[in-house]
């Protein structure tokens, strides 16, 4: 293996999982040069080459491979400067490059020994030993044209599994930063992802994109009493709770601490009221116990506030947000274990 994404520097990675996006947006080959060249831009370890990459963006034409193979020559082929993983990164270009190159030589020498036969044919009279000996000598040419395209196929077939599994990791490691490490559901950086796709996406029908916000109740006291670790199997019980019955128009994240977020498309207040109350029927009947004692843990609830968004003519997203919010914060002060809507703030003070 010449290159483990896991090896990157943190930097590395974030850079990494901006490219796959960057690269679909702009149509850009996903290949190793083209990731090393972007990679070194957005590191912004080299002003010049930056600068260049900058004047390049600007025209027209934009960036190509040519372009990305002219500068990967003049500022990096002889460049061992960087980390472990920059080094690493750089082998497996030059190992594509020098099967790119050998196969580009071997062809050359092909295309020239058969203009030679061709000039011969075509000038020469010859006898029928002579015509044998110049057909023997094309077909060895033609076979041997054959067993290096060949051997170039199996290479570039072997980098592009290498190339392959890259991007697989690319994806894979993009998806571990929008992913909680606890609940194993969207973080809050992929809340506000997702809040922002869909915001454009539902531009036609704004009302059709509806914010519930639920967390646990009295889980500070849970945590004090029972301890982090089991306060930590409430929370990642209570995603999969919500996960098992998410629809396939729903976007569920942990919004931090022991507030989830999910965001419903295409779907009307009504509904999304009807939603958060079978969450909170749910949790409330759920039985849990310690795993290390069989003791009972107590009857757990939580809280909602639902919001539709009314669109980015009437308010922004963080005002869309805060009513979600709000509500949430009605239903603790009516008792907690209910579903708040943001028809219920009307002739409510707010801070």
């Amino acid at each position: 293996m010449l290159l483990d994404i896991k090896d990157a520097p943190e930097k590395a990675q974030r850079i990494f999982v901006q490219l796959i996006d960057i690269f679909e947006e702009q149509g850009i080959n996903p290949t190793p040069l083209n990731y090393f060249i972007w990679y070194q831009y957005y590191k912004g370890d080299h002003p010049k080459f930056r600068q260049e990459m900058d004047n390049a963006l600007q025209d027209p034409f934009g960036y190509n491979d040519r372009l990305g193979r002219r500068l990967y020559d003049e500022y990096f082929a002889d460049d061992d400067s960087g980390n472990d993983f920059d080094r690493a990164f750089k082998r497996l270009i030059n190992l594509v490059v020098k099967r790119m190159n050998a196969w580009s030589d071997k062809l050359e020498q092909h295309t020239q020994e058969l203009d030679h036969y061709t000039n011969t044919l075509s000038t020469q009279d010859m006898d029928a030993e002579t015509l044998k000996e110049l057909t023997h000598s094309v077909l060895n040419t033609a076979s041997s044209m054959k067993k290096s395209s060949e051997e170039f196929h199996r290479e570039m077939m072997d980098s592009n599994d290498e190339i392959l599994r890259l991007r697989q990791e690319l994806i894979e490691a993009r998806a571990e930063t929008l992913t909680d490490e606890l609940t194993e559901i969207g973080n809050r950086k992929a809340f506000n992802n997702a809040i922002r796709d869909l915001v454009d996406e539902m531009q036609e029908s704004p009302e059709q994109l509806v914010l519930i916000l639920t967390d646990i109740d009295h889980f500070k006291r849970f945590n004090d009493s029972f301890g982090h670790l089991v306060g930590d199997s409430v929370l990642r019980y209570y995603a999969n709770l919500m996960k098992k019955t998410k629809g396939d128009t729903e976007t569920l994240c942990r919004y931090g601490g022991e507030e989830f977020a999910i965001l419903l498309s295409h779907t009307d207040i009504e509904q999304a009221e009807q939603r958060a109350e079978t969450i909170r029927h749910d949790i409330e009947n759920a039985k849990l116990k310690r795993k290390d004692s069989e003791k009972n843990l107590g009857q757990i609830t939580a809280s909602f506030g639902v919001a539709a968004y009314r669109g980015e003519a009437q308010e922004t997203i963080e005002e869309w947000i805060k009513r979600a919010d709000d509500a949430l914060y009605k239903a603790k002060t009516l008792g907690r274990n209910q579903v708040v809507t943001e028809r219920d703030l009307e002739g409510t003070p707010q801070d």
